[in-house]
């Protein structure tokens, strides 16, 4: 399999942040979830994608994006 790169941008605290994540695949949840990584903002252990971005958004985690990168 050929390894894939994808540049994942947020905002923390109304600063912007950019990053390359290698990964095999690559959507919104994923991109939220490495972003709080990225950012030390922690992670939340709830039910879904929904309370990982409420936790984040209380820690000024905004604006997630990603693309792959060629």
């Amino acid at each position: 399999m050929r390894a894939r790169h994808f540049e994942i941008t947020y905002c923390l605290n109304d600063s912007r942040r950019l990053f390359v994540q290698p990964d095999s695949h690559m959507t919104d949840d994923d991109a939220w979830y490495y972003a709080c990584l990225h950012a030390d903002v922690g992670i939340w252990y709830g039910d879904g994608s929904t309370e990982l971005r409420e936790h984040a958004q209380m820690a000024g985690l905004t604006k997630v994006r990603w693309e792959e990168l060629p």
